[in-house]
């Protein structure tokens, strides 16, 4: 039998009314711009054609077939009877009308990206075929999971949608069916005031924003256990705990169990009744920790498509990655507001499309410490204010004894200690009380403003409202 070879998914007449639009309306161009590229396109000819369009509308030239055949190659013939500028003309008298431009440019995205896929399954069956047999199957699959998580990436980088309206009324009737909002309910309803939010929402990329030793990997286990205690499927995938130091975290914060005793066996017969319970507990649930060494985001989304598909049972599954600077970048060489964009958008495709809530773990740059008021800003993020467009909100945890004691240690003036004065509240200063403020750096709705006080217990290694005591606080955990 003959293997007869398909050609692979175009369509010519779309990209021909696409480039005819352009040419009677340039305004047009401006309307996809944003989610095309001249590698788009499958035919060569028509790949040039936009390139060039591109090149004057950008720089103020008025496009037309007459102008643009100036810059076009000679060489370029579409047929033996038909030159390039008599091809344009003809595009260009074809052309329908431009409240169409951007569905076309839809489709021809989209047959891009079907084409690219179906390479990319041509060549996993090759290497499939071709395997060694020390190598894992599964290690060969890695590539296509990798290609399918950049063109989500991209696709949310470039905003492409249609139907906004009807996606809109969609959300509120859900939202009405199902009494509130989709999500993953939050332990502390602090963290809800900044955020603006009652819940980590399906589908939405959350950033959390602290320097080392502040305990943002407290706070993230304090968040993991209540979603769990709530049914959630949780999986956390870190490049800094195991799934032993974890557990061990979150039994000294429920149960009042220090870390160190625990390590050391050194607990009474009651509290190692708890532990049992506890261990026994979390082994029934849908919960997973994958110590990570140099994955990428690619790689990370595709963990997370396992993990789900594994332990899906009807409620929005959290995924937390700690943290986004160990995340490997696709390209090494980039400056770190590129390499920051590009892991944000590929991660924020993979809550779109596992319609799970992800956390991500943002350990600030040194900058801030140098600072006189060390209160962080945009600017300690992984990538600075480029990295922040693909978060749907970014919120901060900043420990004032942590940085009273550092900026004590090194005051030697009378305008040192004025500054010192002015920065930290006086129940640090005065009592020692280790109060951690919470924050906002980014939210798409709700009051940026908005701050909220919490007290971290380091012996506990655990956060609590400074408005409940700790028998309304353990109550809460369960």
């Amino acid at each position: 039998m003959t293997d007869i070879q398909k050609p692979l998914p175009h369509n010519i007449e779309l990209e021909q009314e696409l480039l005819g639009c352009i040419l009677m309306n340039n305004d047009c161009f401006d309307l996809v711009a944003r989610s095309l590229q001249p590698e788009h396109f499958y035919e060569r000819v028509h790949q040039i054609v936009f390139e060039a369009m591109g090149k004057m509308i950008t720089i103020g030239r008025k496009v037309n077939p007459t102008t643009l055949k100036s810059y076009m190659p000679e060489d370029v013939k579409i047929a033996d009877d038909l030159n390039l500028g008599q091809y344009l003309a003809r595009l260009a008298v074809n052309a329908v009308s431009p409240v169409m431009a951007r569905d076309y440019a839809i489709g021809i995205r989209d047959l891009w990206a079907s084409r690219k896929l179906m390479v990319t399954c041509e060549d996993i069956q090759q290497a499939l075929a071709t395997r060694e047999p020390d190598v894992d199957p599964f290690a060969v699959m890695a590539p296509i999971e990798d290609e399918i998580a950049k063109l989500r990436g991209q696709r949310i980088a470039t905003g492409e949608a249609s139907q906004h309206g009807q996606s809109y009324l969609d959300s509120i009737t859900k939202a009405q069916q199902r009494g509130g909002v989709s999500g993953v309910p939050i332990c502390l309803q602090e963290i809800s005031e900044v955020i603006s939010s009652p819940v980590f929402e399906a589908g939405n990329l959350y950033g959390l924003l602290a320097s080392s030793g502040e305990g943002k990997s407290s706070l993230t286990l304090q968040v993991i256990a209540h979603a769990l205690r709530k049914g959630h499927p949780v999986l956390f995938l870190s490049f800094d705990q195991n799934a032993d130091q974890c557990i061990r975290q979150m039994v000294a914060q429920e149960f009042s169990i220090e870390a160190r005793r625990q390590l050391f066996g050194d607990v009474s017969e009651k509290e190692m009744k708890k532990a049992v319970d506890f261990a026994t507990w979390i082994d029934r649930q849908p919960f997973k920790v994958i110590k990570c060494t140099d994955q990428s985001a690619p790689q990370l989304v595709g963990l997370a498509r396992s993990f789900i598909r594994t332990n899906g049972n009807g409620k929005v599954p959290l995924v937390v990655v700690d943290h986004i600077r160990a995340i490997k970048a696709e390209d090494r060489r980039s400056d770190e507001g590129t390499k920051a964009l590009q892991i944000g958008n590929i991660l924020k495709g993979g809550a779109e499309q596992t319609r799970a809530a992800w956390l991500i773990l943002n350990q600030r740059n040194t900058s801030g410490m140098r600072r006189d008021n060390p209160r962080p800003i945009i600017a300690d993020l992984f990538g600075g204010e480029g990295a922040l467009a693909p978060f749907d909100a970014i919120f901060y945890l900043y420990r004032f004894l942590k940085f009273y004691q550092q900026a004590k240690s090194t005051a030697s003036t009378g305008s040192d200690w004025k500054k010192i004065d002015r920065v930290f509240p006086s129940a640090v200063r005065e009592e020692n009380e280790d109060i951690a403020e919470i924050g906002v750096i980014k939210s798409r709705f709700g009051n940026p403003h908005i701050t909220s006080r919490l007290i971290f217990e380091a012996t506990f290694t655990r956060y609590r409202s400074d408005r409940q005591d700790i028998g309304e606080m353990q109550e809460a955990m369960l």
